[in-house]
């Protein structure tokens, strides 16, 4: 037992394996060393993210900021870090989408991913040169002001290829983000770059984001619209980022939610869906998955896909027990809780 004795003088002395005590000393047990507990940390991931058409109209109309995340916000802010894919740019001018396919957002849609507490955004879409470099440029500088990180672009290629680490409890987690829609995806581009979907090219982001951070996670926008098949050029880069040391690899652009596939030492969210995104058919688009991952320090330590369903205009929300079912199905799931595996029910519960 370790003993601390204080003297006349106010000295101390810390004396082992002593059972007597010495004349006008009284003992001070020293607390017990408390065991250094690794930091526990959440990643939620969410996919498609739309600020513009019908929400865009209604948040605009109506000064409701919050509402795009109104009902989910708080599985978003009790996170350490919320991500998702922001689909299309914030334009400085006007003309704003109300419909179509060309994706223009007003600059005061950061306010909805400010409300919901988003630290980090994937820009490597197919969308996000809707508004020509002017917007992108002002995207990236407009995010940059509201402290929200963005990936996947850049204003030149390394910008675009060195992703971002962010820091929670002193672990240090980078992100990158990729697209099948590369724009300007060349070593020297003087315009702004959007990363391709390259599996030799993230091998080597990856490995240097290893160099400068414990935990990497890569975004990817790609695959097959409204199926649940997986593409093999999909399916290829995936592979080469987790084989490249990724922990994760968070997939959107199918609109509807797809597979999880646990791979080497790592998960890949092949589409989590839709997010903030009104689509009327088919009925697919309106569900999702958040993906939810728990890091004890640098180790994984738990994997969830929460089911989502999306309401008019755009809204998502968790699925109750009874609506999440399904949608785990369509994703080839039969339980929201991934790794560790939950238990096998007792055969007298078993229906």
């Amino acid at each position: 037992m370790k003993y601390r004795y204080r003297n006349n003088n106010g000295t101390s002395l810390v004396l082992w394996g002593l059972t007597s005590v010495l004349a006008g000393c009284a003992p001070e047990a020293l607390p017990p060393e408390q065991p250094n507990v690794p930091a526990r940390i959440t990643v939620v991931a969410a996919g498609d993210i739309l600020l513009a058409r019908a929400i865009g109209e209604h948040i605009e109309r109506t000064d409701e900021y919050k509402l795009p995340f109104a009902a989910i916000a708080s599985e978003l802010t009790t996170a350490d870090i919320a991500f998702g894919n922001l689909e299309g740019p914030f334009c400085e001018k006007p003309p704003y989408t109300k419909e179509g396919m060309i994706f223009r957002v007003r600059p005061r849609g950061v306010e909805s991913l400010l409300s919901a507490g988003f630290d980090v955004v994937s820009v490597a879409n197919n969308h996000f040169g809707d508004g020509g470099n002017a917007c992108m440029e002002f995207s990236l500088a407009h995010l940059r002001e509201a402290k929200i990180v963005s990936v996947g672009a850049g204003l030149g290629y390394d910008e675009a290829h060195a992703g971002a680490v962010i820091v929670r409890k002193g672990i240090r987690f980078a992100f990158l983000g990729y697209s099948y829609a590369p724009r300007n995806d060349a070593p020297g581009a003087k315009k702004p770059v959007i990363a391709g979907r390259d599996p030799a090219q993230v091998r080597r982001d990856v490995a240097a984001a290893r160099a400068r951070a414990d935990v990497v996670l890569v975004s990817l926008h790609d695959g097959a619209e409204y199926t649940r098949n997986i593409a093999r050029e999909t399916q290829e880069f995936t592979h080469a980022a987790i084989d490249a040391g990724a922990t994760a690899v968070f997939g959107h652009h199918p609109h509807v939610p797809q597979r999880v596939e646990a791979y080497a030492n790592g998960w890949i969210f092949y589409s989590l869906g839709n997010f903030v995104f009104w689509q009327k058919e088919p009925a697919a688009t309106r569900t999702a998955l958040l993906a939810r991952l728990t890091f004890s320090g640098t180790k994984l330590e738990k994997v969830e896909a929460l089911p989502v369903v999306i309401e008019s205009p755009g809204v998502p929300r968790l699925a109750s027990e009874k609506e999440g079912a399904p949608i785990l199905k369509f994703a080839g799931l039969s339980s929201s809780v991934l790794w560790p595996a939950p238990p096998e029910p007792r055969k007298d519960e078993r229906h």
